[in-house]
């Protein structure tokens, strides 16, 4: 038997596809124009049963359902729960929490049970603090860089930036790049401080996303890049080898 797990970020769609715990094969998307026809060119076709997740709109979800309707899989949506285990969802109206950071969380119960910080650094950068309990203590959210350089080009005038990768993060010679070094400066200090102030205190680091692996070689801190995929084979109750 063959699950696939799909997990609907803000900006990419990750999945994989696993056999009794063994990972066989995974890849992304781009979320920025998800179609049926991009599922049916990308995702495997040789899957017993889907288990997804997404902190999307409604269209995505729809339309990995709607994938998984035409290929005759069986499909279940994971969504952020109260508890899991020994582990206590710390919002007040459980929802809010992205189903992304409360599998994260699923995950990291699994790598240690002492207190640890979980960052992903992703569209967003969130920091959700677990104690060695399992109890979520809170949170933070912070814009990425990409939209920081969004936001600075949205509300301040005769500022155009074309969003590529930044290699080199010295002062910017024009506007464009003077915004997109000093974003990612920002988003990359500010992790690294409430990092290494969370150390401070105490909590062991799980660092994912995108951006993250920069950063966790640089603190030598553990990344681990399918933490949230991770989360949702715990809560399957599959495994992964």
């Amino acid at each position: 038997m063959t699950d696939l797990l799909v997990d609907v970020g803000n900006t990419r769609l990750k999945w994989r596809l696993q056999q009794q715990g063994v990972v066989l094969c995974s890849g992304a998307i781009l979320v920025c124009d998800l179609n049926l026809a991009q599922l049916q060119a990308s995702l495997p076709e040789s899957a017993s049963v889907m288990y997804w997740a997404s902190v999307g709109g409604d269209v995505q979800g729809l339309c990995v359902e709607a994938w998984a309707h035409d290929k005759n899989i069986p499909c279940h949506q994971i969504t952020t729960q109260d508890r899991w285990q020994d582990l206590t969802n710390g919002y007040q109206q459980t929802q809010q929490l992205g189903v992304d950071r409360w599998l994260g969380m699923v995950a990291a119960r699994q790598y240690t049970r002492s207190a640890v910080c979980v960052v992903d650094c992703g569209s967003a950068i969130t920091f959700d603090y677990v104690s060695a309990e399992g109890c979520h203590e809170g949170s933070y959210i912070i814009p990425g860089a990409r939209l920081m350089s969004q936001a600075l080009t949205r509300d301040t005038a005769q500022i155009n930036v074309t969003h590529q990768a930044v290699d080199d993060l010295q002062p910017g010679t024009s506007t464009s790049q003077a915004v997109l070094a000093g974003c990612y400066q920002m988003a990359h200090h500010g992790v690294c401080g409430l990092v290494r102030e969370a150390q401070g205190r105490g909590y062991e680091i799980l660092l994912c996303g995108g951006d993250g692996l920069a950063i966790a070689n640089e603190l030598g801190v553990t990344y681990v890049e399918e933490l949230v995929l991770d989360g949702m084979a715990q809560l399957a109750g599959l495994q992964k080898h």
